[in-house]
């Protein structure tokens, strides 16, 4: 059985202004300087957090859609339609706050 990989520090030297854009970066996206070296080098570049708005947007989706199923009774149409708005939802969320592949 291979032994679990363990991580090594490293030093890495950067000019005051790429340890500021680094540190902005890392506040945007929540992350650690490691995490977020760690994506770029894996060609990821990490998304910004959606603000404070966007979750209260989502929300009220979510209300909306709620309210809209829980009247549809049996009425596969209507059911159906919210199924694929669950399915949009989700596909939005990821797309808004997951990694962007660039290489």
């Amino acid at each position: 059985m291979p032994q679990k990989e363990k991580r090594k520090q490293v030093t890495l030297s950067l000019y005051n202004d790429d340890i500021r854009r680094l540190e902005e970066a890392c506040a945007r996206t929540n992350s650690t300087k490691s995490e977020y070296i760690r994506f770029v080098l894996h060609f990821l570049v990490p998304q910004a957090l959606p603000d404070h708005m966007f979750w209260e947007l989502m929300n009220e989706l979510y209300t909306i859609h709620d309210k809209i199923k829980t009247n549809a009774g049996n009425e596969a149409v209507i059911l159906s339609a919210c199924k694929e708005l669950e399915e949009w939802i989700l596909k939005f969320q990821a797309k808004s706050t997951s990694p962007w592949k660039v290489g």
